[in-house]
């Protein structure tokens, strides 16, 4: 069972001040592979109107224990996943590298990184759908269970009202 007084916990400290966004994020990012059990966690925000690019605000990798942002993917490059994100809000990939809509990372993203499963749920705000959470699993295949979905959903909901203290 995931332990969801860590989330709180970032809550109030964001509540009260004493976390930044980029240090909320890089807290909740690590909390989230602590709790799944993954190697990788992050958050990433839609760009532009057209929502066609997604950029990283703050990414947890354990191997090494760093944390790094800013990188962007385009819907040009993994048009599937874009659909499929926008269709369902989630993907549940234990084989990303097989999975219909993860499968267009497999050069560019999943084998130079060793990533073989994928967890991602839409952050959404004011019913628009805003951002993504990610989880990660590399070295080898990593079966998702509804345990693990549902804590992601508790987290989104949780930054969603943390986007509205943040303004």
């Amino acid at each position: 069972m995931h332990d969801t007084n860590l989330l709180k916990n970032l809550y109030t400290l964001l509540n009260e001040g004493k976390l930044d966004r980029a240090k909320f994020f890089q807290m909740l990012a690590r909390v989230v592979v602590q709790e799944v059990g993954c190697s990788r966690g992050s958050f990433w925000f839609y760009d532009g109107a057209l929502q066609d690019k997604i950029i990283c605000e703050s990414l947890y990798d354990a191997s090494d224990n760093q944390w790094s942002n800013g990188m962007v993917l385009s819907e040009d490059d993994y048009a599937p996943y874009f659909e499929a994100m926008r269709e369902m809000r989630m993907i549940v990939a234990g084989d990303a590298r097989q999975h219909a809509a993860t499968s267009c990372f497999n050069e560019g993203y999943f084998e130079p990184l060793n990533i073989y499963s994928l967890l991602d749920v839409g952050i959404e705000m004011d019913g628009s759908q805003i951002g993504i959470v990610c989880c990660e699993q590399t070295v080898e295949i990593k079966e998702w269970t509804q345990t693990d979905v549902q804590y992601l959903k508790q987290v989104v909901a949780m930054v969603s009202l943390a986007l509205k203290k943040l303004g």
